[in-house]
């Protein structure tokens, strides 16, 4: 029994990668298009969530979108009940945008896949080292003085 040709193996363990991958991507997307967000209002709920009321001015830094472009969007996702704008308790001339009830509901089931995919992703880290370890062992086998290899190496 033969096994398959390296090209051969790592074709389809880049196949089996691409797929999942894919499929990691088809689930994010969907996930966000049954709850109506684009990618910006999924990382601005995001910050949201992880910081708590945010000024608008540093949410538009914080996106690298103009403020009336952020403006826009925040009106939009507030027309939807998922963010809401008040004013800073110390400051008031300072606007901060803040999850809803609605939104924060929204964050977590859309955190879910986002979960799984940490778990793809660790798995593929894990992947990616155990490869290393596996060549640098075989690199080290191939070098080694011990080796059959490394005799046919040096005389030929």
């Amino acid at each position: 029994m033969s096994s398959p040709a390296v090209g051969s193996m790592t074709d389809q363990i880049l196949s089996e990668i691409e797929n999942g991958l894919a499929q990691q991507r088809h689930k994010w997307a969907a996930q966000c298009q049954a709850h109506g967000l684009s990618m910006t209002h999924f990382h601005i709920l995001a910050i949201l969530e992880a910081e708590g009321p945010t000024p608008m001015s540093r949410l538009a830094d914080q996106l690298g979108v103009a403020f009336s472009n952020l403006t826009g969007i925040v009106s939009r996702m507030e027309e939807r009940g998922i963010v809401e704008r008040v004013h800073d308790a110390e400051d008031r001339r300072v606007v901060l945008a803040q999850l809803t009830p609605i939104g924060r509901e929204v964050v977590h089931k859309v955190e879910a896949t986002r979960l799984e995919q940490q778990t793809v992703l660790g798995a593929l880290k894990t992947l990616t080292s155990a490869h290393a370890r596996l060549h640098s062992a075989q690199d080290d086998h191939l070098h080694s003085p011990h080796s059959t290899n490394y005799e046919e190496h040096v005389h030929s």
